[in-house]
């Protein structure tokens, strides 16, 4: 591949942007709080650094190492193994259409924020939270569609042009545009974290997020959400991080590169949960903790934004306008990110020009991405997310393990991760451990039980719904990509179909 990052400052700071995205600041506060805060965490750390960790390294060393993305990789670890590097890679597109969706939402409340801050002190705190989800799109919680918001729909189009241009400069423009996308929302989040803190009840507050309640720790879909979750945060198992070990400088140490990844997904984590714990606390907005952690972020972050600086409105007004500024250009960072993982491979493969592919992508996937804009847009969210960022995850985290645990390369890999460090290594032994053994055991004992809870219990969305959005995008997920290895294509039929009538 042609395409280089230009210093290991770049690569890093395009992984973090790609590693540190709506995921932290949206979806991980969301899931601790109702997950138990510190139950949550605790496992979340763990598995951070004995799954996550060896992982993130594994892909990172093998893009470097092959010089191509996920497919390719994969490839040459297994001659089947192809197909699930591109599973990987179709997956994040999916993610991507939610993050563009997203994107639209946080774009729509940065431009309501003003007015929001200045008429807040007439509304009460549950008004602010449900501002967005009532007047602005008029949710649904039944997944029926019976109204569209013309400004949501408008600010997701917006997204998909700001995506469309961050795609066009490949990676020189990702880890450019990292540089705005990691440093100011983390700025920003630490001003409603001091702001947090300040509240009466503030230490009851960190004592819930900090101090885990061990008996939590019996519940299944904790152990299942918190390491699905290290997955989904890290950005592994979805293509992104072989495509940026591809444009990864020679003599970079990767393994020192990792925990610089590792440990800002971490803090950004941790901070944006202090803000959400210490704003329900403060607010008394607890019942407000819903289902999907993205929709708990979107119902208590206005409040933390409208209370920051008291009766100054105005000065909340713009501080909420900047802070979703900046939160909007985190979640496009991570939805190119996703789309990144997936047009080299494929314009490699195919031998068309990037940015043709990603004009096609951009323009396909902005309609589709409009549902965000209707009633149902809430549970669509809360469908998908669910498939695609868990299910999902859990499959291609337990084919990765297995592909690179099992072959012969695997001792070779651990040596590429330590090519170029000094005193500071991987553990080989750790290493093979996690990725041969640990991993893969604790997917697929999670998957196993998940299959077992949907086989009792079942899902409460609609049919057409869980269908549309969840069944239908995890068969296309593991079907599409027999099309991609097999290299069919339309007008491949249509000349078989004229040969051989």
């Amino acid at each position: 591949m042609a395409e280089k990052f230009q210093s290991k400052s770049g690569f890093i700071l395009a992984s973090i942007g790609a590693a540190v995205g709506l995921g932290n600041a949206l979806r991980f506060p969301g899931l601790c709080a109702k997950y138990g805060g510190g139950a949550f965490l605790l496992i979340y750390s763990v598995a951070l650094v004995v799954l996550g960790l060896p992982l993130l390294n594994a892909e990172i060393a093998l893009g470097r190492k092959i010089k191509g993305g996920a497919p390719k990789c994969m490839l040459s670890l297994k001659r089947k193994g192809e197909a699930f590097g591109w599973a990987s890679c179709i997956n994040s597109v999916f993610t991507a259409l939610i993050y563009a969706g997203l994107a639209g939402w946080i774009i729509a409340t940065a431009v309501t924020a003003v007015p929001l801050c200045l008429t807040a002190p007439a509304l009460t705190d549950t008004e602010i939270s449900g501002f967005f989800f009532n007047d602005i799109l008029s949710a649904r919680n039944d997944g029926v569609i019976s109204g569209f918001s013309l400004l949501v729909a408008g600010c997701i189009i917006a997204a998909w042009v700001l995506m469309f241009l961050c795609l066009k400069g490949g990676a020189k423009s990702l880890s450019k545009a990292a540089k705005f996308t990691v440093a100011i929302p983390i700025t920003l989040l630490m001003f409603l974290a001091v702001r947090g803190l300040l509240y009466n009840n503030s230490s009851q507050a960190l004592a819930a997020l900090f101090v885990p309640d061990f008996s939590k720790l019996s519940s299944p879909e904790l152990w299942l959400t918190a390491l699905g979750q290290v997955f989904f945060s890290l950005s592994i198992v979805v293509g992104i991080m072989p495509a940026y070990g591809s444009y990864l400088p020679e003599g970079t140490n990767i393994f020192k590169c990792s925990l610089c990844i590792a440990a800002a997904d971490f803090f950004v984590s941790v901070l944006a949960s202090v803000v959400l714990f210490t704003t329900l606390y403060g607010c008394g907005l607890q019942s407000e903790i819903g289902a999907s952690g993205i929709i708990t972020a979107f119902a208590v972050y206005p409040v933390a934004i409208s209370r920051l600086f008291g009766g100054a409105t105005a000065l909340n007004g713009v501080v909420g306008a900047l802070f979703y500024s900046s939160l909007a250009m985190m979640a496009v960072q991570s939805a190119v990110s996703m789309l990144e993982a997936f047009l080299n491979p494929f314009s490699e493969q195919r031998g068309k020009p990037k940015k043709r592919i990603a004009a096609i992508v951009c323009l396909c996937g902005a309609p589709i991405t409009l549902i965000f804009a209707t009633t149902a847009a809430p549970t669509v969210v809360d469908i998908s997310d669910r498939f695609i960022n868990f299910y999902n995850v859990l499959l291609l985290g337990i084919a990765e393990c297995l592909i690179i645990g099992t072959s012969k390369q695997t001792c070779a890999l651990a040596d590429e991760i330590n090519k170029f460090t000094k005193k500071l290594k991987m553990p080989k032994r750790a290493f093979g451990a996690s990725i041969k053994f640990l991993s893969p055991a604790v997917l697929i004992s999670l998957t196993l039980y998940e299959i077992f809870r949907l086989a009792t219990q079942g899902l409460c969305y609609p049919l057409w719904l869980q269908i549309a959005f969840g069944w239908g995008l995890s068969f296309s997920v593991f079907t599409l990509p027999l099309l991609l290895v097999t290299k069919i294509t339309p007008r491949n039929i249509w000349r078989r179909k004229k040969l051989h009538p």
